[in-house]
């Protein structure tokens, strides 16, 4: 057995095996029994546990052994990025689901392995099933979702450290975004403007195509940057911006909305001042034992209560290696999470009322043992541009 420090993530591993060999229940009853062997082959687990960032690889891993599998074009990328693992490298176009079931059988008194039934697509499974060789009755695999994602709801010192930097980032292109945003400009420009700024300050991508509405477009929820010249309505408009980075392999995702083209009016002040009181209140209640859907319905009740009806989308999402990472969903009236330490979750109110626009503000907040603490900081005042 390879030594634990050896490897990368270590305590990823030793958190996977003790949930491996802990069965599932359902009031007083085991629904999944515990496995000997669990394959992990959804890419963004098989990246949490080893490192890799190749597009092909997974992961067998047993209560003695750990196997990285990856084909050719990986060889020399995984011996760097997944240090630990016995690496098994196979030729183009192999079947990685395949060769870890034989790997299964070749390793003998393995009788219980658990795969990803929620992530494998049919196809996978039968291949699985067919290499395991149920007709000899050696092994039986054994659907154990969730395994992987629960402790990537949590996230460790290494994982906070790396999602604060893509914060710092999505600050300091707001701040830049400060100095473009002015009426004349197209909101494709300062859409391209932000993405030249991620890129030349270290991000590897965007977290997500960026949203740039100005205008009535700003009430657009999803809205993508279009020709629009901000201040052609000759008066006062918002500018929503919701962007973020992808950096060192974590994102961020921020939203601000400013006014451009003169003051805001009365009814736009109301707007931003309640979505901004909303977020607030949201963020007080935020601690280890909160229930996401109970703070989405806080937010929800406060904008119902100011006139502004339903929103129209969750208050936020879990944040971590995918933009809308895990728990999922957080902040919504379906949401079944209860907060935990550790877990980095978005909170983003919204108001969008047509054909004058939308304003959301949203920030990164990571749960720490007595409530929340903001890991992005861009200012939050209503901030007026181009009079």
């Amino acid at each position: 057995m390879v030594a634990m420090s050896e490897f990368a993530h270590p305590e990823r591993l030793a958190g996977l095996r003790a949930r491996m060999a802990t069965p599932e229940t359902h009031e007083g009853k085991t629904v999944v029994e515990a496995v000997d062997a669990l394959i992990v082959s959804h890419l963004d687990n098989v990246r949490y546990l080893t490192g890799f960032t190749g597009s092909n690889g997974l992961v067998l891993l047993t209560a003695e052994s750990a196997f990285f599998f990856t084909d050719g074009r990986y060889a020399l990328q995984a011996a760097r990025e997944v240090p630990g693992f016995e690496r098994i490298i196979l030729p183009p176009g192999s079947s990685l689901i395949e060769a870890a079931g034989k790997k299964v059988i070749t390793l003998g008194g393995l009788s219980l392995v658990g795969f990803e039934g929620a992530r494998l697509t049919y196809n996978a499974y039968r291949t699985l099933e067919l290499a395991l060789d149920p007709d000899a009755a050696l092994c039986c695999p054994i659907s154990r979702s969730g395994d992987v994602e629960h402790l990537r709801e949590r996230k460790d010192a290494t994982e906070i450290a790396k999602i604060r930097a893509a914060c710092a980032l999505a600050d300091a292109c707001f701040e830049y975004l400060l100095t473009r945003i002015r009426p004349g400009v197209t909101e494709r420009s300062l859409a391209w403007d932000l993405e030249v700024f991620f890129r030349t300050h270290g991000a590897q991508r965007l977290s997500f195509d960026p949203i740039v509405g100005s205008g009535p477009n700003s009430a657009l929820i999803h809205g993508r940057a279009s020709d629009r010249v901000l201040g052609s309505s000759g008066g006062p408009e918002f500018v929503l911006c919701d962007f973020g980075c992808e950096l060192d392999g974590y994102c961020s995702d921020i939203t601000r909305t400013v006014v451009v083209g003169g003051e805001p009016t009365e009814r736009m002040r109301q707007i931003y001042e309640t979505t901004l009181s909303t977020q607030l209140a949201a963020l007080a209640v935020i601690q280890p034992g909160a229930k996401g859907k109970e703070v989405d319905a806080l937010a929800r009740g406060m904008l119902k209560e100011a006139g502004f009806g339903e929103m129209p989308h969750g208050l936020g999402h879990g944040l971590g290696r995918l933009v809308h990472d895990l728990p999922l969903p957080t902040f919504s009236p379906m949401a079944t999470v209860t907060l935990r330490e550790g877990m980095v979750v978005t909170v983003e109110p919204g108001i969008y009322v047509e054909g004058l626009g939308g304003v959301r503000i949203e920030d990164d907040v990571l749960v720490t043992p007595t409530g929340c603490e903001r890991l992005t900081h861009a200012t939050k005042e209503l901030i007026v541009l181009g009079n």
